[in-house]
């Protein structure tokens, strides 16, 4: 046995059983995993049994966990959300490191009796802190909840504050305490922070997303490829932020943060970077927390002290900012408790800050032993406090306008080209970081051939950049298919396949798209696309009532996305422009044309290249002599009409189910 317990293997053994256990024991004893993941590494560690011999290691797992965890919670942060409410996210991260370093570094003047330089490493350490609690807020499905986005913004702020500040301090406590020969502080950060800040922000936001879109596009086109190029952006962002002397946490989080657009939250791609990260190295991480506890040194009654001490200075510290932030943004009481249970974790930054001090004797033994201390009770609390608010947070509110976050796609053979409407159907997810489902609809004596039609669209949309999971349902009937399809999948939006306005007994009478329109919980769309397109022209239509305004709201809203992002790429034909912008993100650029009936100056401006988006209820209204005339020079074009649940409609004399029952309440 004992030659076993310093060899990779046992360690490795080991290591995987108290990963497996550290849950099952948790559920069991009913405390939360990640302390039993703890207690674990204390009982196999170097100051237990000693099983984990090569404690370097696992400490090197450990290390790679911290970097996955931040990662996780970059890719997984809702961007829109926060662009919409980030003055409290951005004011409670202010909040949140400013009062734990004020009264850290009053603590260590006055109580402690170090130097300046010791006082502020003491404050970086408490104002940072770690999301270890994180994993259990979003099984619970709260990571787009304003209590956990200010959270992790509050994190993310108050880390790199406190990394700034221990960065300053370290470098004036090697000039000024001791010869920087004399000490093992590591190498020296190659750049200077005002060089290393802006050059991390750039590449995790700016130059890595581009590199990664072309990746995606050009040659990662498996998940396999796509899965190690994230992998290798996080690497990439936190080796330039150690270049720089910042921790390498942060540079992780801003690389999840630039792939975040490229990664849909609930893709099969996001699954396998969560499930690598969640199954070895976030383990490993918590299990390396435990490998640094002697509990002879944990009784020590100064250093039980001291760690009652640093508690307090978290607890108070951070509870000061939730309380303060609340007065200002109006938490409820739940989402105070779980934005002060979430913000009192510390790991990772905590250690590194300890471990500089002593190494720069700014800090003796006891004050890292009881950091380690203050980290076991911080996780204890953070862990049984988030899992406590996460049971009185109402239920996550259902996202409103988010239609691309699960969009179905119809990809049966027909007129349309496969290729441009998974595009189209890729670029309204990406909006909202969701995906895109391609389906078909086939009896069972075509399944073969409808496969195949999923094949061909998975790797049209891989081609493209995007991520997709193609699904097949048996019925002979398809508006029936397809509306249980969308029950069952719960989708934000329908993208159906359409002939396009061409004359025929469909055209008068109806058609399947007509039937799964009027059907359709989910806002539908009817595609006619024969090519790529290089313009979006928007035809809104003119003096619109409630319910036509909801549908020109979808129409403009669709129209951006799929539009080029280039000042030229979006052209708007109705009669009021002031309407218009009403329904449009401020920030979007469009060139307007003023028409007083719609298709007015449509037919003199179209090109070939040109996509038409406009609502669905144009069409029937129109005069028939000049329907037929637009469907005669649009049966080529590329072709898009909108409408929302249940009013989907292109036959004259039709009229939705959804519309006739709002009719009806008015008659």
């Amino acid at each position: 046995m004992n030659a076993l317990l310093g060899t990779v293997e046992m360690t490795i053994l080991v290591l995987i059983v108290a990963i497996l256990a550290g849950p099952l024991l948790g559920a069991r004893l009913r405390v939360p995993g990640l302390l039993a993941l703890i207690f674990l590494g204390m009982i196999f560690g170097p100051f237990g049994l000693g099983w984990l011999g090569r404690v370097d290691l696992v400490f090197d797992l450990g290390s790679i966990g911290i970097l996955y965890l931040m990662f996780l919670a970059g890719l997984g942060f809702n961007v829109k959300a926060f662009n919409d409410n980030r003055t409290s996210a951005l004011g409670f991260g202010l909040l949140s490191f400013v009062f734990p370093f004020g009264l850290s570094m009053i603590a260590g003047l006055s109580y402690f009796e170090t130097g300046i330089l010791a006082a502020a490493l003491l404050g970086s350490m408490w104002a940072s802190n770690t999301l270890v609690a994180y994993p259990d807020v979003r099984a619970a499905g709260l990571e787009n909840t304003r209590a956990v986005r200010d959270a992790m913004s509050g994190g993310v702020v108050a880390d790199v504050l406190a990394l700034l500040i221990l960065a300053v301090a370290s470098t004036y406590a090697v000039v000024e305490i001791a010869e920087p020969d004399a000490l093992d502080t590591g190498a020296a950060p190659t750049l200077p922070l005002y060089l290393s800040i802006p050059l991390l922000v750039a590449f995790t936001l700016w130059l890595l997303p581009r590199i990664g879109e072309w990746f995606f596009v050009r040659v990662g086109r498996s998940r396999v490829q796509r899965l190690l190029f994230a992998l290798a952006g996080m690497a990439a962002g936190a080796t330039l932020a150690v270049l720089g002397g910042i921790a390498g946490i942060i540079g992780a989080f801003l690389a999840g943060l630039g792939l975040n657009r490229l990664v849909p939250k609930n893709s099969e791609l996001m699954d396998r970077i969560d499930f690598v990260g969640t199954s070895v190295f976030i383990p490993a991480f918590l299990v390396s927390i435990g490998l640094r506890i002697d509990p002879v040194a944990l009784v020590d009654w100064r250093t039980i002290l001291m760690g009652v001490v640093f508690l307090g200075l978290v607890l108070v510290g951070k509870g000061l900012a939730v309380l303060v932030a609340a007065m200002f943004f109006g938490y409820s009481s739940a989402e105070r408790g779980l934005i002060g249970s979430l913000s009192i974790g510390q790991a990772a930054s905590t250690l590194a800050v300890g471990q500089i001090g002593l190494e720069l004797g700014l800090f003796e033994q006891r004050v890292v032993n009881a950091s380690i201390l203050t980290i076991v009770l911080a996780a204890l609390l953070t862990s049984f406090g988030t899992q406590f608010y996460i049971r009185r947070m109402p239920p996550p509110a259902p996202s409103t306008g988010a239609i691309g976050e699960r969009v179905l796609v119809d990809v049966r053979a027909a007129s349309s080209a496969l290729a441009p409407m998974v595009h189209f159907a890729g670029r309204i997810a990406r909006g909202d970081d969701g995906v895109q489902v391609p389906f078909a609809v086939s009896p069972r004596a075509d399944k073969a051939a409808a496969r195949q039609l999923l094949a061909d669209a998975g790797a049209a949309a891989e081609a493209a950049g995007h991520d997709s999971e193609g699904v097949l349902r048996l019925s002979d009937s398809f508006p029936d298919g397809v509306l249980e399809l969308a029950e069952e999948e719960d989708a934000t939006l329908l993208v159906l396949e359409w002939d396009g306005p061409r004359p025929s007994t469909d055209f008068l009478f109806g058609s399947d798209l007509d039937t799964v329109g009027a059907g359709s919980p989910a806002p539908t769309v009817g595609v006619h696309l024969n090519s790529p397109w290089d313009r979006v022209i928007v035809v809104p239509g003119t003096g619109y009532i409630a319910w036509h305004s909801e549908d020109v709201q979808l129409t403009l809203d669709i129209a951006c996305r799929v539009a080029p992002r280039r000042q030229s790429g979006l052209l708007v034909i109705a009669s009021d422009e002031a309407k218009v912008k009403e329904h449009l993100d401020p920030h979007i650029e469009f060139q307007f044309v003023a028409a007083d009936r719609p298709g007015d100056s449509l037919l003199e401006l179209l090109q070939p290249t040109d996509l038409v988006v406009a609502p669905a209820y144009l069409l029937p209204q129109m005069p028939f002599a000049r329907r037929l005339r637009l469907a005669g020079r649009l049966a080529d074009q590329n072709l898009a009409i909108v409408a929302g649940p249940g009013r989907l409609t292109v036959a004259a004399g039709t009229m939705p189910h959804a519309m006739e029952r709002i009719l009806g309440q008015h008659a």
